[in-house]
């Protein structure tokens, strides 16, 4: 494509140089420059991409994008392009280079501090039941109407977000249901995208700190900016902060509640623990109508996330019946996922990462009266550290036993991080044990489980790894899981 094409759709203060250049591909990594490429300079946490434009220029790109005043000194050999922020206008060229996917599809973003994958699976399942094909782009993983691809970001780099809605498009999808985090909006990952629907579940104070958000107040900023790019925003009535989220909103909004009797409201919520399994029943009511409907995800939290999919596939005109086969049918990979072996007790492995959703998660598993709730947990590196002592404290609180345990130290000490917990666990003076190692912990866990008790392993969830200085280490709670109740078998099998 050619560069004063491109230049078309974005904002820029000047060009140096001739804009009658072929651009073969846009990059933001120095190192994936080649020649044709169009490099753009991104500023992040850790590096600033200013600093490799001599590396861009090396490898032939035909053209860069700067921020003004950010030259230390003139670029030699290449057309400059100079715009107030690179990142708007990564996400503009993008759009421009993939011919605008995002027009092409019917759009669903969704934003909330917890539930963002729970809702996106369900709406993807409901509206796969009802015909229609469905792309999806999330904290799991990618999916492009053909192949699954492993996530690095809830929200990918809004290059990659061009390149992956293109090739929902030419694999004929119908739509993309997307989740769109805060630090995706902040990052202007999703600048220049208009969503037909935009959902917002609930906010609490976390993502907060160095490399995440300044304030509660940002990142409530940052939430609410979804409401001012979609057209229809469906909003949880029950969320206390649901007023900020709506100040400055474009779009016309409908509303779910658990309580009030708003546009999709859920009555007669029940659930029930049977032979190792946990069961939801609710009956959807909007307009005059009446649903009833069974999912396999416990708990009052995941009622809400249902009734959100359900508000969103009723925009497309889905029928009572896939509504049914759609949300009975759907699990979602390390949320609330049941991978019990045994009809005794029930095994849990749940994101919950945070002091909020694993309060939820806690409180709900409670309801269930068991013998004994035991939770797994680590907290991760690199993060808030005023989180760790909560989330101690919410386990001694609403938890019968507590395994503290290593989760992504990334550059952290695993030791130093368990400490941080273990000073909130003290001032409950629950019951806890302390073993670093993961999968120990998850053996142990394992082992020691008893009939009637709901065992949770939290935080780490879908991911497939652990991160330790840099080095993301294979490591994934399924498997892990696995491995003990082999341990476990052969200890039976041998006494």
């Amino acid at each position: 494509m050619q560069l004063e094409q491109l230049l078309l759709h974005i904002s820029y203060e000047s060009v140096q140089g001739s804009q009658r250049q072929e651009v073969s591909d846009i990059c933001y990594h120095s190192g994936k420059v080649r020649c044709g490429s169009l490099f753009v300079c991104l500023k992040g946490f850790r590096t600033d991409g200013h600093k490799y434009l001599k590396d861009a220029v090396a490898r032939h790109a035909v053209a860069v994008v700067v921020e003004k005043d950010m030259l230390s000194a003139p670029v030699i050999g290449v057309t400059v392009v100079v715009v107030p922020d690179t990142r708007v206008a990564l996400a503009e060229l993008s759009a421009a280079f993939f011919d605008f996917p995002a027009k092409k599809l019917r759009m669903i973003g969704i934003t909330g501090t917890k539930g963002k994958t729970t809702t996106a699976y369900l709406a993807a399942n409901i509206l796969r039941e009802a015909g229609y094909h469905v792309g999806m782009i999330g904290t799991i993983a990618i999916y492009d109407g053909a192949k699954e691809i492993p996530a690095e970001h809830t929200t990918p780099e809004s290059y990659e977000v061009q390149k992956y809605l293109a090739a929902m498009v030419s694999h004929g999808c119908d739509c993309c249901v997307m989740e769109v985090s805060s630090q995706g909006i902040k990052m202007q990952r999703v600048a220049g995208i208009y969503y037909d629907i935009g959902v917002f579940l609930n906010i609490a104070p976390d993502h907060i700190g160095k490399g995440e958000h300044a304030s509660f107040e940002e990142y409530l900023a940052c939430k609410s900016r979804l409401l001012r790019q979609c057209e229809i925003g469906i909003v949880n009535w029950d969320d206390e902060h649901k007023e900020q989220i709506l100040d400055g909103h474009t779009c016309a909004v409908e509303y779910f509640s658990l309580q009030y009797p708003v546009d999709y409201m859920a009555e007669k919520p029940t659930f029930s623990m049977c032979e190792g399994r946990l069961l939801g029943k609710f009956v959807l009511r909007y307009g005059i109508e009446h649903v009833p409907l069974v999912m396999q995800l416990p708990g009052m939290f995941n009622v809400s996330n249902a009734l959100a999919a359900a508000a969103i596939a009723l925009h497309f005109s889905v029928r009572a019946e896939a509504l049914r086969r759609g949300l009975a049918g759907a699990s979602v990979t390390g949320r609330c996922e049941n991978v019990s072996p045994s009809r005794r007790y029930v095994l849990l492995i749940d994101y919950a990462h945070n002091e909020m959703s694993l309060g939820s998660l806690l409180e709900m598993l409670r309801a269930f009266e068991p013998r004994r709730l035991v939770v797994l947990f680590g907290c991760g590196g690199n993060r808030s550290k005023l989180r760790r002592s909560r989330m101690g404290q919410t386990a001694g609180r609403l938890a019968d036993f507590t395994i503290l345990t290593s989760d992504n130290p990334r550059w952290e000490d695993a030791e130093e991080i368990l400490d941080d917990i273990e000073e909130g666990i003290r001032k409950t003076g629950a019951s806890y044990i302390r073993i670093t190692d993961r999968r120990e912990a998850i053996t142990y866990a394992v082992r020691e489980a008893r009939e009637g008790d709901i065992i949770v392993l939290a935080g780490k969830g879908h991911e497939g790894y652990q991160e330790i200085c840099g080095v993301k280490y294979p490591m994934l709670d399924h498997d892990l899981v696995t491995d003990a109740l082999g341990q476990k078998e052969q200890k039976k099998t041998y006494l």
